[in-house]
This record gives C-alpha cells, structure tokens and sequence, in this order.
C-alpha cells in the first residue's frame, strides 16, 4: 500500500513566467499526507519520527525520474548533500513485517523502466541517520525533472535496503555526499547544465500551520521576506572545506510581551540551517538558561521531549525568540511564541505517552532542546525566516520571512551579484479568517495600503566563542503503541545525517 501524494509542484502562473524568464527555477513543496503508521520501538530507542509527528516536520518535493517519468516525492534536507531514491524492490516496500516497524513506502521508482537509466557502481551507496535508520544500494544516473527543469544523467542512490520510508533530495555542498568519493551533486548540475547562473536557492517554509513553502532555485523572492536581505558567511570545517551551511549565531535572546529583552548567550556559536531536521538544537549550557527561565523541563533522556507550560501562548502571546547572525550588525530572526511552544502532547497523553510529575498540567512541547554535539536550526527556526543559500559564494541570506505571502516578484541570483542588496516587503502581510476557516489576506487594523502590518526590528547584544562537534540527538523511549490512531496527523522523518 501506497500513501497517495498531495504534492504541488508548480509555482503560481505568474510567477513561473517570470522564474523562467530568468533561469530561476520555482518548486512549490508540502508537508506529507496524514495516512503514516504508528510509531514503533527499535532496538531499545524510538526514532525521530516521533519528534516530526509532533512538530508537523518533513517537507516534500514532488519530482520525477526516468523515462518515461516517474513520480517520486523526496523530503527537502538542506542539511545533506545526495539525491536518492526507493528502488521498487527495496526490501521495505516489500516487508509487511518491516512496514509495521517503518512504514509504508511513499513512492518508489523502478530501474528496468526507464530507458535512461545507466548503473555507476553497485552496492557502493550507504547512508545513515543519527536514530540508526538507513538506506543501502546502488549508485546509478537517471533524468530528473524538478520544477519544469530537466536534469540530465543526475547521479543518485537507489535504496535496496532502506528502514526510511521517502527518498531524500540533499541540495548541500558535493563535499557532503555519502560516496567515498565526491561526484557532481545536482547543485553542481543545476549550473554545469546551465539551468541557473550559480549555485544558490531561497528557502520559504512558511508558517507552522501553511501546507506548502517554496524553494527558488537561482533566485530569490523579494514579497517573501520583511526588511533587508543581509549576508553572513558560511563557515568552513576544520580541514578549511565547504561540507554544511554553517554560520555563527551571535545572540539568542527573548523579547517579552512587556518589550523586557532578555539575552541567553555567553559567545557565538556555530549552528548549521538544516531544513531535514525539525527541532533546534543548540548547546545544552546556552538552552538549560532558556529552560529555566521558562520554568520548562528536559525530559530528552526519556521520552525525548521537553515540556513546557502552554499557558505561553494565551499569555504571552507577543514573546519572540530573537536570533541574530554575524554580530551586531547582523541580521535578526524573530521567532513567535507560536513557533517554539507546541501545542501538540495532549492527545498522545490521552494514549498513553507518560509525561513525568510536571509543576503545570497545560503541557506543551517546546522546539528548541539540548545537544553536546552539531548545533541545528531546524524547521521550528525555519518557519520564520527567508534564507538564502549560496553554494558559489559560500554566503547565507537571512530575513523575517513575510508569513502567508500570496504575491511573487522573482529576482535572479547571478553569477556577478550573487546575493543581491535586496529589499522585501515594509511589513508582515495580515492574515484574516475566512468562512472557510482558512487563513486569508486582508487590510485589517494599522495596516498600509496593501495590507500589511508593522513589524518592528531591534538588535540585540553579542559575544564569540564556542565551537561544535557530532551531533547525537536523543531518541525518545517511551511505548506509544496506541499512538496509531493520530500518528497520521503529522508529518515524517527529519534528522541530519551521519554519512558512514
């Protein structure tokens, strides 16, 4: 059994047009369809899938492969670098027994019915997540469409044995693949094809209750974001290479409802922006002196959550978790109480989820949790900010994304500008219930002429210092096997990987 696909993979009519016009490729993606298994034990750990069921993570691109096409959907993961894909015959989406433990495979593709096919190497593709779920088979080359954008003899891994459920589209640095030895990546055939002028895309998630974002491949979105577009630069790893979108996060702090600003970090630290993985994850010191401001509690060593009081979001409503990059100059990322406090335990208390002896009973989950290893911006950061990647010139692009933006004006990232002086929109575009229950635009109250709001930016204090290592995020523990019945709710896998 297959989990049918919801996927859209056209940008709107107007501004496709004016994406093609300028070799800027748009591709419209969407949260996973609500029909997934339960969750399940393995080998003394849960995966991650429980985190991504509860924050709604997971984001799917809807591409095809091989000819004549097939239909495949892929999670977009900033954060690794191979396209690869569920061979039909992979051992899972033949298992029931596995799928029980692993779920249904969402879509497969099959080799001997395309004619554009070619082997590269066999049995030399071997790729792992953090949770120990994995994927192994071949490398091959096949046609990909993505976006209206042909790429041709693409190389990519095709899964014989795989305990992941989707294939993955990774649109890192080609120095991140899982080969032993690096290939051209489809970033790098994105531009050797002549597809785009350099390697760089925008990356609009939208908010947590959207049902698609969008990326624009070599180009940016000027209606998409708030403010100025500023620049940091990518830092490099150790060995001086070019492996992840890391940048130096200088300051983490909380803007109450009051205007009170309360800032939470002793020295910069270096976070790499991974939309293939839902939660934040920074420094354990820096996060424990959230926590207790909060009043929120750690329980990753056992059921891998931490709560907090959801009486944040009627009462605070107004407070803002500030992130600002590259000093005090440099970009600033709000993001609403909305976004960290999750809504989202009761209905798994009600089956079964053992949440510990808690100082409050409205419990919610927080999106932000410790790691002594990689320190990850993920989706529940994401969500609220416009970035830009530019592989080429090693440089990230950060605004306060514009929420639930209906209008495009498309601008190409080229060769000589990469990341250009851009400006977006004066303020964030109002949102209005409509009769449909579903968020609309509007002018609303104090709004300007075309419906937006004003948001005001302030900078925030910063310091330097710290470095990061291996991420080991914790896997939670507790049985959820009647979790079956709302597991669909939510969305699918979303950790970085670990390339063995």
């Amino acid at each position: 059994m297959r989990v049918p696909s919801t996927l859209v993979v056209a940008s709107v009519a107007a501004a496709a047009t004016t994406a093609n016009a300028q070799r800027v490729i748009p591709v419209t993606f969407s949260k996973p369809t609500p029909r997934l298994p339960a969750l399940h034990k393995r080998a003394g750990t849960y995966s991650q899938e429980l985190n991504n069921n509860l924050t709604g993570g997971g984001y799917y691109a809807q591409v095809t492969v091989g000819t004549p096409a097939q239909t495949v959907d892929l999670i977009v993961d900033t954060g690794s670098s191979d396209v690869w894909i569920l061979d039909s015959d992979a051992d899972l989406c033949q298992s029931r027994s596995m799928q029980v433990y692993y779920g249904y495979c969402l879509s497969t593709y099959d080799p001997s019915k395309s004619s554009t096919y070619s082997i590269v190497s066999r049995d030399s593709f071997s790729i792992q997540y953090v949770d120990g779920s994995g994927a192994q088979g071949d490398y091959i080359k096949d046609t990909l469409s993505i976006g209206g954008a042909d790429i041709d003899a693409l190389q990519m891994g095709l899964a014989e044995n795989s305990t992941i459920n989707s294939g993955l589209l990774g649109i890192g640095f080609a120095a991140n693949v899982a080969a032993s030895t690096p290939y051209p990546n489809i970033m790098d055939l994105f531009q050797e094809q002549d597809l785009i002028a350099v390697q760089a895309y925008s990356l609009y998630l939208d908010d947590l209750f959207a049902e698609t974002g969008t990326i624009l491949f070599g180009g940016l979105d000027t209606r998409k974001f708030i403010g100025e577009l500023k620049t940091v630069s990518i830092q490099p790893d150790r060995y001086g290479n070019y492996s992840s979108f890391t940048v130096a996060l200088s300051s983490l702090s909380t803007t109450a409802d009051n205007g009170t600003v309360t800032n939470y970090t002793r020295a910069a630290v270096p976070v790499i922006l991974d939309s293939g993985t839902t939660l934040t994850y920074l420094p354990s010191s820096m996060v424990e002196r959230v926590f207790n401001a909060f009043d929120a509690y750690d329980d990753t060593s056992e059921t891998g959550l931490v709560y907090i009081n959801c009486d944040y979001l009627d009462d605070n409503k107004d407070l803002t978790f500030d992130f600002q990059f590259g000093g005090n100059d440099g970009p600033i990322v709000r993001v609403p109480v909305d976004e960290m406090v999750l809504n989202n335990v009761q209905g798994y208390i009600e089956l079964g989820l053992d949440v510990p002896s808690l100082p409050f009973d409205n419990v919610c989950s927080f999106g932000l949790q410790p790691s002594s290893d990689y320190y990850l911006l993920g989706d529940t950061f994401l969500r609220s900010a416009y970035v830009v990647y530019d592989l080429t010139n090693k440089q990230i692009g950060l605004a306060q994304a514009n929420l639930n933006s209906t209008e495009s004006n498309i601008v190409e990232i080229t060769e000589d500008s990469g990341i250009p002086d851009a400006t977006g929109v004066a303020s964030q575009v109002s949102v209005t219930q409509t009769a449909t229950g579903l968020p609309g635009t509007g002018t609303g109250t104090g709004t300007s002429g075309d419906g937006q709001s004003t948001v005001t930016v302030t900078p925030t204090s910063t310091a330097s210092g710290e470095s990061a290592g291996t991420r080991a995020i914790p896997a939670p523990k507790w049985e959820a096997l009647a979790v079956a019945a709302i597991a669909g709710l939510c969305g699918l896998m979303g950790v970085g990987l670990v390339v063995l």
